[in-house]
């Protein structure tokens, strides 16, 4: 990352959806500026007790990632593992919400800089499902979306956990960010543990998707 991104050393960035601080904690132990945005009050509560533990000073800051706003744009912004990005509510605008966390993340960054995201690919969703996964509900072919549901164990409790996965197509991509003022350099291929400066392959999970904000009209 910080090499695709030639970081400054101090450099200000943004972490959006930034859950536990994964990425944000090992990037200040580094001696970068970070700020790292979540909705969920949960995962930052984890989060500060985690760069705690680093010794470390971040910015937390609880909103919904299409929501921030500031008055000091960084030097660069990044969202890792659909932390912002590609994650539904049943309530949630499918064509709006993603486009609105671009706009934020363009209007958060400094002209030129730039930006690297993971993006769920829609070649592995269409290499990997049936009529049946259509005809069931389980895929949406219209939207690209499936629907998840899982469990996960809290305080020794096995809970429900329900969510829209929302898969994209590099052109869709490159249209996307480049109506909101941002500029795709790079997709790479690649997977979660596995990523990789090399060409996209189709049963990969996801694109890594590496620009820059356009410089401002004169």
């Amino acid at each position: 990352m910080v090499e695709e991104l030639k970081l400054e050393a101090g450099a200000r960035m943004l972490d959006m959806g930034c859950g536990t601080g994964r990425h944000a904690i090992e990037l200040a132990r580094r001696g970068y500026q970070v700020t790292g945005v979540d909705i969920s009050a949960g995962m930052l509560a984890q989060a500060k007790a985690n760069a705690e533990k680093s010794r470390v000073q971040i910015d937390w800051v609880h909103c919904a990632a299409q929501e921030f706003v500031t008055q000091q744009p960084f030097d660069a912004v990044y969202s890792f593992c659909e932390g912002a990005l590609c994650l539904f509510a049943d309530d949630d605008d499918i064509w709006g919400k993603d486009m609105a966390v671009f706009a934020a993340m363009s209007e958060a960054l400094k002209p030129e800089k730039p930006f690297m995201v993971n993006l769920l690919s829609a070649f592995r969703l269409l290499r990997s499902i049936s009529d049946a996964d259509v005809a069931n509900g389980d895929v949406d072919l219209l939207t690209l979306t499936s629907r998840l549901e899982t469990h996960v164990e809290i305080d020794g409790q096995k809970v429900g956990v329900k969510a829209i996965e929302r898969y994209y197509t590099p052109p869709e991509i490159v249209r996307m960010v480049n109506r909101v003022g941002l500029k795709a350099d790079r997709i790479y291929g690649g997977t979660a543990g596995n990523w990789r400066r090399g060409p996209i392959e189709l049963d990969e999970y996801e694109f890594m998707v590496i620009g820059h904000r356009k410089p401002l009209q004169k």
